[in-house]
């Protein structure tokens, strides 16, 4: 169709004047109006109601009156656009309704521009809900689009506890069982627990039988364990909503996958909650800086974590070993005490088999005092050589080499603004690159020395502080972007690795 004719036919739609059809549509009685001919038009179902007595109402005044209680007024306004242009326009969620439309009226061209429409318009908050209407009305055609999205988008998807507000459990059931369905189990589980406890909020308020546990009782066996982290389990516990026992055995197989050896906890199996971290931290803020950065570490599973100020102490070998993972945060402008031996005490904790996370800035910026020392760096335990600072530029995360390593759980964002400091060098020592920043330089390493019980090294090279500390607004990674998941997972991952 012409643009021209378009234009001319675009007018006459629903336009009284000289329509010999009338429509009376929906419980309150919408009126349309439309024109015999053009409508015999757009389907074979149309002509034989309209013109072989399919519909024999009594016309008036050279109008017939057709009453159509049962549809919604909405789409099949729609529906009459597109029978005079050949064009749809109509919302999300009315979709589905001009589908069923041009279903029941035999219009396959309509149909498909449904199709095309819902799949253009399909993201992540609605994609269950387009599922969910494929599934009650039989489109399979609809249903391989979504299934395909699903799997495609699924770890974003679920990263948004909200996602199955609004759908039905028949259909949730459907969804934890496609194949191939890629998203962590932690969120899962968290996006199952919030639906139900907004349907007993809507639902079940006032009625004492129907808990979060007996909404959830059906699906929780879904749930895989064996996928979860330590810090998932976690998280799980406090819920109340598995046996001890379920969870007890899910730790000892994580634990013997990891080839872990816990030292006994007074509850009985390992926790990672129990396990104690120390950070070596200095900042020119003094300790709220340092306690901001311990929240943000401290967000995922570990709670245990204590700060030492390198700038006038210096832990001893036997303090650290009492921990099971250290921070190494030093602060241009914040001289370590004694940087040497600190090197020397965090080197000999690496070799008995624990982990150590090191925040690039301004651990390893080139600063006589500043900088750390000793075998830690002499002996290349660190997966980043010293460098100058690079400043003045605003990042954000770029290319992530390792997309399944246990430090991206959850991470798809990460934005600096301007003025954030990083280590500009290449040089990763040897060491795996997790991910860049996305002008190139590196932003997560890790290295686990050869020939020794060692334990892993992570560096991050990036201000570890957030815009949520407004005295370092100018230099910070943005709160509502993924920094703190990168500090929490990158504690936990040197923690059982």
């Amino acid at each position: 169709m012409t643009e021209q004719m378009e234009e001319i036919l675009k007018k006459f739609v629903n336009n009284k004047d000289l329509a010999d059809v009338k429509f009376v549509v929906g419980k309150n009685e919408d009126v349309y109006y439309g024109h015999k001919l053009l409508l015999g038009l757009v389907s074979e179902f149309w002509f034989n109601k309209l013109y072989c007595g399919g519909w024999k109402e009594k016309q008036a005044k050279g109008q017939m009156t057709i009453q159509l209680p049962e549809l919604d007024p909405s789409p099949f306004g729609s529906f009459l656009e597109y029978a005079y242009t050949r064009r749809i326009s109509v919302q999300n969620s009315q979709v589905f309704e001009l589908w069923k439309v041009a279903d029941e009226y035999g219009i396959p061209q309509l149909k498909r521009q449904c199709a095309d429409m819902f799949e253009k318009k399909l993201n992540g908050s609605n994609v269950l809900n387009f599922y969910e209407f494929g599934i009650k009305n039989g489109v399979e055609e609809w249903n391989k689009v979504t299934k395909k999205f699903l799997v495609e988008n699924t770890k974003t998807i679920f990263t948004k506890v909200n996602c199955l507000e609004g759908v039905q459990l028949e259909t949730i059931q459907g969804v934890l069982k496609i194949e191939r369905l890629f998203a962590r189990e932690i969120d899962i589980f968290q996006a199952l627990h919030h639906w139900a406890t907004k349907r007993k909020e809507s639902c079940y308020s006032n009625d004492e039988t129907v808990t979060i546990k007996t909404l959830l009782k059906d699906i929780l066996p879904s749930i895989r364990l064996d996928l979860m982290s330590f810090g998932d389990i976690t998280v799980l516990e406090k819920t109340g909503l598995f046996p001890p026992e379920l969870l007890f055995n899910a730790i000892t197989t994580l634990a013997n996958k990891h080839r872990i050896t816990f030292r006994p906890y007074p509850r009985g199996g390992a926790q990672l909650s129990d396990m104690k971290v120390l950070m070596c931290g200095a900042a020119r803020g003094g300790m709220p800086r340092l306690e901001h950065l311990k929240e943000s570490f401290t967000s995922g599973a570990i709670n245990n974590l204590d700060i030492t100020n390198i700038d006038n102490i210096t832990p001893t070998f036997e303090t650290m070993t009492k921990y099971d993972a250290i921070i190494l945060r030093s602060r241009r402008g914040v001289p370590i005490v004694n940087n040497e031996i600190l090197g020397e005490n965090l080197a000999k904790f690496v070799e008995t088999g624990k982990g150590l996370v090191v925040i690039a800035i301004n651990s390893l910026i080139n600063n006589e005092n500043c900088q750390i020392k000793g075998r830690l760096l002499d002996e290349g335990f660190i997966p980043l050589v010293p460098w100058e600072r690079e400043s003045k530029e605003e990042r954000e995360l770029g290319k992530i080499h390792l997309p399944d390593h246990p430090i991206m759980n959850g991470v798809s964002t990460l934005k600096a603004k301007n003025y954030t400091h990083i280590i500009g060098t290449h040089d990763i020592n040897g060491g795996k690159l997790i991910a860049s920043w996305n002008n190139g330089f590196p932003l997560i390493t890790e290295k686990k020395k050869e020939g020794g019980n060692y334990g892993t090294v992570v560096c991050l090279n990036f201000h570890p502080i957030s815009t949520r500390m407004t005295m370092d607004c100018g230099k910070a990674w943005l709160q509502e972007t993924d920094g703190e998941k990168i500090l929490s997972n990158s504690l936990e991952y040197v923690a059982l690795h």
